[in-house]
């Protein structure tokens, strides 16, 4: 159950967190918001006070590894480097070794405390009415599945 939701949240923070663009030449790429974005959305959604849109602007920069869900780190098909894999064909996962895989699960523990940790100085900011706003909206992403919240079955991404 436990491992349920951390996965679950995982892939709320990322379907949360992905913007897909066009740019000029109708390609898609990936747009990373930023803290800026993410707070005046917040602002909108939440209906902010001028007082709260800075405390959570501040927040969100402080937090902003964690709510961007390690994005911009290396993550994607045959990349190396650091957060990246090295081989396989695009398109095709990578074996993982057993160590990855521990690598992997302790960095996902973290992102998850650190996102705790997020919420809890967010609960002090927020209104009891606009935090319980606030989870129900993250409730939201977390079933709507697919990426970046298009629909289709659960984990897959859309053509690019």
């Amino acid at each position: 159950m436990i491992m349920k939701k951390i996965v679950m949240t995982m892939i709320a923070l990322l379907t949360m967190t992905a913007a897909v663009a066009q740019n000029g030449n109708g390609e898609r790429r990936f747009q990373r918001p930023t803290p800026e974005d993410q707070t005046n959305r917040m602002a909108e959604q939440l209906k902010l006070d001028d007082k709260q849109k800075a405390k959570v602007l501040d927040l969100n920069k402080e937090y902003e590894n964690v709510l961007m869900g390690g994005m911009g780190r290396g993550f994607g098909r045959g990349q190396g480097g650091p957060g990246g894999f090295q081989g396989g064909q695009q398109g095709q996962r990578p074996e993982l070794t057993e160590e990855q895989r521990a690598e992997m699960q302790k960095q996902m523990q973290q992102r998850m405390e650190k996102r705790q940790e997020y919420e809890k100085k967010l609960k002090e900011i927020l209104t009891d009415d606009q935090f319980k706003t606030y989870q129900e909206q993250q409730q939201q992403r977390r079933g709507r599945g697919g990426f970046g919240g298009q629909g289709g079955p659960r984990g897959q991404r859309p053509n690019m």
